[in-house]
């Protein structure tokens, strides 16, 4: 029987689930071959998107200072299908037998990187189950360390994931700011003095989007609410701040920080074209309250022997 053209087989295997990709790379050498490369693993990333397909919702407990410690879940992680959202299921990661909590510091075209109460950070692939330990990077940090704020997020100019962390230091108020940069392409980091004249009022994470990681920072020392945005370009490795829309009060952007009663996340549907909110909460089943959540897709990603990217 005569074999179907590669480019064939790349469509055809890219509107599978990571599921069944891994049943197919033991049909032959040449099948896992050509799922684990980098053309294909861009091309299945690039369909899910496209369809909003493979989406999934990833929760965990959130250690943040507006939620009860009984709402942190011992470090377990859940994930539910965006098609229903009725079921959680538990997911096996690579800190769920560590003590203490793990914090899900971001995710990007389906990894997320995780950080343990031990301070180690780890790349992770719920789909494969796979994962990389970042080595520590940060090990040689002053005792004089202010705050710290992490991040994590791609490259696509290089094709890179990148852990970001931003550091300030200073005694009682900063001194000065640095930022340690893992590219995971490198499995190496370097550590960059940056003028900036911005204060994290706690250790916040950040947010990707669009090739920056953004934290939300004040120009004020003294100030305990975070009314300014800053965006971390992963390309070129500098920052800078992100105009706001109109704000009718500037101390009101963080309202969910504010609020110390609160003491649960509220799950519910919002219709953007409609602009309105579902009236009843979402439930899923098997998930304690109290969560955290990040929205992905399930990618094919492949790490290299030696913990860094398999690209190419």
């Amino acid at each position: 029987m005569a074999k179907l053209p590669t480019d064939i087989n790349m469509d055809i295997l890219s509107r599978l689930s990571v599921k069944c990709l891994l049943r197919f790379k033991c049909v032959s050498k040449s099948f896992c071959s050509l799922i684990d490369s980098q053309e294909f693993i861009k091309i299945h990333l690039k369909r899910s998107i496209e369809t909003n397909s493979n989406l999934s919702l990833i929760l965990s407990g959130t250690p943040a200072s507006i939620l009860p410690s009984s709402c942190y879940w011992n470090g377990k992680i859940f994930s539910a299908s965006l098609d229903s959202l009725i079921l959680g299921v538990e997911l096996d990661h690579p800190f769920k037998n560590c003590k203490g909590e793990t914090l899900m510091i971001d995710s990007c075209n389906g990894l997320i990187a995780l950080q343990n109460d031990e301070n180690d950070i780890a790349l992770w692939n719920p789909a494969t189950k796979e994962h990389v330990m970042l080595p520590e990077f940060w090990s040689d940090l002053k005792d004089n360390v202010y705050v710290v704020c992490d991040g994590f997020g791609y490259d696509a100019v290089n094709d890179d994931y990148k852990v970001v962390r931003l550091i300030q230091f200073g005694t009682e108020s900063v001194e000065y700011t640095e930022v340690d940069v893992y590219s995971l392409r490198t499995n190496s980091s370097r550590r960059i003095r940056v003028d900036f004249p911005y204060y994290s009022p706690r250790p916040w994470n950040g947010t990707f989007a669009d090739g920056h990681v953004h934290w939300l920072v004040t120009n004020n020392p003294e100030d305990d609410i975070a009314n300014l945005i800053v965006a971390f370009d992963l390309k070129s490795e500098e920052f800078h701040e992100v105009p706001l829309p109109h704000l009718e009060n500037r101390n009101e952007v963080l309202v969910m920080f504010v609020d110390e009663d609160i003491d649960i996340w509220e799950l519910f549907w919002y219709d953007l074209q409609n602009q309105r909110a579902a009236a009843d909460q979402v439930t899923i089943h098997g998930v304690p309250q109290g969560l955290g959540w990040l929205l992905d897709w399930e990618a094919w990603l492949v790490f290299g022997k030696s913990g860094g990217y398999d690209g190419h």
